[in-house]
């Protein structure tokens, strides 16, 4: 289907082609996207988490560009231009949390790899740990910053 996709629009861009009106290019445009996409995660597995999203937002905005962060793997994407960043995984628990300035965590939505049980373990480890401040909650998302 996607070399059906690049022929047209190959064709479309020499000026040639049964497509020349601007209604049909739309409206194949259209069909082509709703047969390749999978628009049935946008509701089954990215709403999950608007709930959150401002908290997480707010959260991220505190965070240095260049400080490392411990973090879930839905959020690692918004903080990639780290040197270190790491996602939890409640296989692979951290073995220091030490390395890392910032640990922020979703204990609601604790992602891929994870569970609310992990997240939550973490929290109170990170609570009772001298070296790291709660510097943001809301709601069921926390940051934590290391303490100089």
């Amino acid at each position: 289907m996607s070399f059906l996709l690049l022929a047209v629009i190959s064709t479309l861009a020499a000026g040639r082609g049964w497509l020349q009106n601007r209604r049909g290019i739309i409206l194949w445009s259209l069909v082509a996207f709703l047969s390749l996409a999978k628009f049935t995660y946008f509701g089954d597995k990215y709403l999950v988490y608007i709930d959150t999203l401002q908290a997480i937002q707010e959260a991220i905005a505190q965070i240095q560009t260049q400080a490392s962060v411990y973090t879930t793997a839905q959020i690692c994407p918004h903080l990639s231009n780290r040197k270190l960043i790491t996602y939890t995984n409640a296989d692979s628990p951290p073995g220091d949390l030490n390395v890392f300035n910032y640990v922020l965590l979703n204990v609601r939505h604790p992602g891929w790899s994870s569970s609310q049980e992990f997240a939550a373990s973490l929290v109170d480890q990170l609570k009772n740990n001298q070296k790291f401040q709660l510097k943001y909650q809301r709601g069921d998302v926390y940051l934590f910053v290391k303490v100089a």
